[in-house]
């Protein structure tokens, strides 16, 4: 007689196979959960927009939400944002009990600054540069652009950045 132990996230059992020459031997395991066992965790969301997390074509939440509770184990997942173009498949492994932080791989577009007259252009509080500006690279998402000028005064415009095209942001400074 041989003594089998299998484990996994969720607990153990041990049993006895015996083999003999000349025979295959199989062994029944039962795939029960033992009482109070956690049978799932949490996938959190660190992106800097908002993105709406798919198993297969099931919408399982966005990270909006603190955490998603979710089965453990193995999932694929697609972490999307359809404005700006994003989608990206990550698998992540889920343990009982605990939360898997998800942190997408986030990549850059390009934005072009114009301004009549001239301006400094600061972007999320970061200053760039004069105008005219052209292939900054900026993190795909929503930037809030400040353009200054010592005479005119400033002005403030979102712009979108997205995945596909350059974000093109011009101002005329002479306009209030």
């Amino acid at each position: 007689m041989h003594a089998v132990l299998l484990e996994n996230e969720t607990g153990s059992i041990a049993q006895e196979v015996k083999i003999e020459a000349g025979t295959t031997a199989s062994l029944l395991v039962p795939l029960t959960t033992p009482n109070n066992a956690n049978v799932s965790g949490w996938i959190a969301v660190n992106a800097p927009v908002e993105l709406q997390i798919f198993e297969d074509t099931r919408l399982l939440g966005s990270s909006q939400s603190d955490r998603i509770m979710v089965s453990v184990g193995r999932h694929q997942l697609q972490v999307v944002n359809e404005a700006i173009g994003y989608r990206e498949t990550q698998i992540v492994n889920v343990m009982p009990g605990k939360v898997t932080t998800l942190k997408p791989h986030w990549p850059t577009g390009s934005m072009s600054f114009n301004a009549i007259p001239w301006a400094e252009v600061w972007v999320d509080g970061q200053q760039i540069g004069e105008t005219p500006l052209g292939n900054v690279a900026v993190p795909i998402g929503s930037h809030n652009v400040v353009f200054r000028h010592p005479d005119l005064g400033e002005k403030q415009v979102r712009a979108l950045v997205t995945v596909g095209s350059p974000a093109k942001v011009s101002v005329d400074l002479r306009q209030r």
